[in-house]
């Protein structure tokens, strides 16, 4: 790879706003060098289902008639941004990662696309994802090692930032879709409260738990980007009263006292991967007794079953007209997941749907001692194989509850595959929990001693 790729490689989304908005480069000359740089790697990775140089040029092309003219640029102007395939854009296809949606191409803008061209990025391409999120896994590799998962459902969106082709990505979690293929690619990635993004124009799965997340190689970046896609939204209920913020300055400010953590082991600590788990045994010793830990109490542990059965019960009722027409193209995998949906009684899913707002409650006797809560990503680092995309219970509590996460790719493996160390926050205090993310992330060698 040329000194100028590794240049691209390693520009981050605020860079590149600055230079394009200063006149340093133009949108259309650094849109050129990402397509160029990114072609041959993604044709290794499969991080895209869709990329096309005129749709991307022409963005560029617009951005840049609008600074002639002395328009204002936006805090994202002339970033590549990539969008998850389950993402409508009126200027690019989206098909959920299914053949039964092959050609579908949408006529506006989801929400989240609008806020960022208003902005000034650039949609990049559509990510690869499963069928639907949740059915047979796409042709993603691992940028760390090719024979290894990136996760999933997110999985192109989490490989394309890992392997430098975009500084930024946006991807969807329901279960654990976003601080999964984060925590294997070894990049950040943000799942903010849920409820704080709209998700009008994103595929529906989960009405109840689907929420908007966002993967960067920089807290700087996420937070721009998420507080960008922050805001209410007619088109999303759950976004009502929901204002701007500025997640960026406090994200980026050093906190008013040294932050502190407690470890939370989930009820499915057991089923770490051994590495990983005495990965996470020495991060504790080395924190000390100023980290507690925590078991957390079985009605916690419901907390993973309920997810499961709004889930399956929701993806049951949103893929219940395209079964009727379009079965015969459907996966198995995905027709199993509706079936077992469509067997869960009303009972079980108002139960499971009610518990939410009492075991998130639960936890916020935690923030006034503690700024975050330490836990595992995901189980281990990535398995090899790309038949399925890893574990997501060390996620689920965390989305169940709609609590923010982020994974910060911390600690590796022995064979050097990253391992994400997430953290979770209070529930609408997004800002501190990236300040405190960016903290750690910034003290973690003085912390370890490495």
């Amino acid at each position: 790879m040329d000194e100028d790729n590794i240049a691209i490689r390693e520009l981050t989304a605020t860079a590149i706003s600055e230079m394009v908005r200063s006149g340093q480069y133009t949108a259309e000359d650094l849109a050129k060098r990402f397509l160029e740089h990114a072609r041959p790697i993604d044709e290794q990775i499969h991080a895209f289902v869709y990329l096309d140089d005129r749709a991307v040029l022409q963005q560029a092309f617009i951005l840049d008639e609008g600074r002639s003219q002395g328009g204002n640029l936006g805090s994202l102007a002339g970033v590549p941004i990539a969008l998850k395939d389950n993402v409508d854009t009126f200027d690019m296809p989206s098909e959920f990662g299914s053949s039964s949606l092959a050609g579908r191409q949408p006529s506006w803008d989801a929400t989240v696309a609008k806020l960022l061209r208003a902005q000034g990025a650039l949609i990049f391409g559509k990510t690869a994802l499963p069928a639907f999120c949740l059915g047979t896994p796409a042709k993603t590799r691992n940028p760390y090692n090719l024979e290894h998962t990136p996760g999933g459902s997110s999985s192109g969106s989490a490989a394309a930032v890992a392997a430098g082709i975009v500084p930024v990505a946006i991807g969807t979690q329901t279960v654990g879709s976003v601080i999964r293929p984060a925590s294997y690619c070894g990049v950040i990635g943000f799942k903010p409260t849920r409820g704080l993004i709209s998700r009008n124009g994103l595929q529906p799965l989960c009405e109840t738990i689907d929420q908007v997340g966002v993967f960067g190689r920089t807290i700087g970046d996420v937070a721009l980007v998420a507080q960008t896609l922050i805001g209410a939204d007619l088109n999303d209920s759950t976004t009502q009263s929901v204002l701007p913020r500025n997640l960026t300055n406090v994200a980026l400010s050093e906190p008013p006292f040294k932050p502190k953590f407690v470890f939370v082991k989930t009820p499915h600590w057991d089923k770490m991967d051994p590495e990983a788990r005495e990965a996470f045994e020495a991060l504790i010793d080395v924190m000390g007794d100023e980290t507690p830990v925590f078991e957390l109490p079985s009605v916690a542990s419901q907390g993973i079953d309920h997810l499961l059965t709004v889930v399956e019960a929701e993806f049951a009722v949103a893929m219940d007209d395209h079964m009727k027409h379009s079965s015969g193209n459907i996966d198995n995998l995905t027709k199993d997941i509706v079936e077992r949906g469509q067997k869960i009684t009303a009972f079980d899913y108002l139960k499971a749907k009610r518990a939410i707002e009492p075991i998130a409650a639960g936890f916020e006797d935690f923030f006034g001692r503690f700024d975050a809560i330490i836990t595992p990503a995901a189980l281990g680092p990535a398995p090899r194989g790309l038949d399925n995309t890893g574990d997501p219970i060390m996620s689920a509590l965390w989305s169940y509850t709609g609590m923010p996460a982020i994974s910060l790719p911390l600690l590796k493996s022995e064979a050097g595959l990253p391992i994400g160390v997430q953290l979770v926050g209070q529930r609408n205090d997004d800002a501190r929990l990236l300040r405190t993310a960016n903290w750690l992330i910034n003290n973690f060698d003085s912390i370890t001693g490495a």
